[in-house]
C-alpha cells in the first residue's frame, strides 16, 4: 500500500472517531471567531474545521489527531488548575511559561515530554511566551511523536493561550507556517469592568 493511501486511512480513521463528538463548522475566509466573554478574535484557516469548546476553539485540517490549533482562555483564579494555583495579572510571561510546562509534565496523558524551545515573543501586541514540545500520548501508547507550540499572555481579564500540535511525523512541519500567520490575527479587546 502506498504511502499516500496509509495516510487517507489514517486521516479517514481520525475523522471518523472526532466526527460523531463534534459538530464541526467550515471556517470562512473574513470571518474570524469572536469569544466576546474573553475578549479575543482569532482567523483560523480557511476551509479548516472548527468546533467550540467552553472558553476556547479547536480548528483543524485533517483530524485532531493530525493536527490542530486551539486557543484556551483562563480565568486567573485557578488558572493552574492540575497544579492547584492561580495567576495574577501581574505575572511576567516566564512566570507563565514556566507553570504552563509545569502543568504539562503532570499531565499523565503526555509522555516523554521534551521542551525544545521557550523563547519571549508577543501576542496581539502583549509581551508573551512561545513554548516549543514534543511528547508522545499515553492514548495511543507512544506510538506517534507529537510536536506542539505553546503562545501565551496575560492580560487584566486572564491568560490567553494559543496552542498548536501535530503528529511529528508530516503535519507538524507542514502546518507550522499556516500557525504563525493565524496567530498574527489574534486580537484581545479590552473588557470594560462590570458594574
Amino acid at each position: 500500500m502506498s504511502k499516500a493511501a496509509i495516510r487517507i486511512l489514517v486521516l479517514l480513521a481520525g475523522m471518523a472517531v472526532a466526527a460523531p463528538a463534534m459538530a464541526w463548522k467550515i471556517v470562512m475566509e473574513g470571518k474570524p471567531y469572536t469569544h466576546k466573554a474573553s475578549g479575543y478574535t482569532i482567523q483560523y484557516p480557511a476551509g479548516w474545521r472548527y468546533e467550540t469548546m467552553g472558553d476556547g476553539i479547536l480548528a483543524t485540517r485533517d483530524g485532531p489527531c493530525m493536527q490542530k490549533m486551539y486557543v484556551n482562555f483562563r480565568m486567573h483564579k485557578n488558572a493552574f488548575i492540575v497544579l492547584g494555583q492561580d495567576a495574577t495579572p501581574e505575572m511576567m510571561p516566564q512566570e507563565l511559561a514556566e507553570k504552563i510546562l509545569e502543568e504539562m509534565q503532570a499531565d499523565s496523558s503526555l509522555q516523554n515530554m521534551q521542551v525544545l524551545s521557550n523563547e519571549p515573543t508577543t501576542l496581539a501586541g502583549r509581551p508573551a511566551f512561545r513554548v516549543h514540545v514534543s511528547f508522545r500520548t499515553f492514548g495511543d501508547a507512544g506510538s506517534v511523536r507529537y510536536e506542539g507550540i505553546v503562545v501565551g499572555a496575560n492580560s487584566p481579564q486572564g491568560i490567553f493561550l494559543v496552542h498548536y500540535d501535530g503528529s511529528a511525523l508530516y503535519y507538524f512541519a507542514r502546518d507550522v507556517e499556516t500557525y504563525d500567520k493565524t496567530l498574527a490575527t489574534f486580537a484581545i479587546a479590552e473588557l470594560k469592568p462590570p458594574h
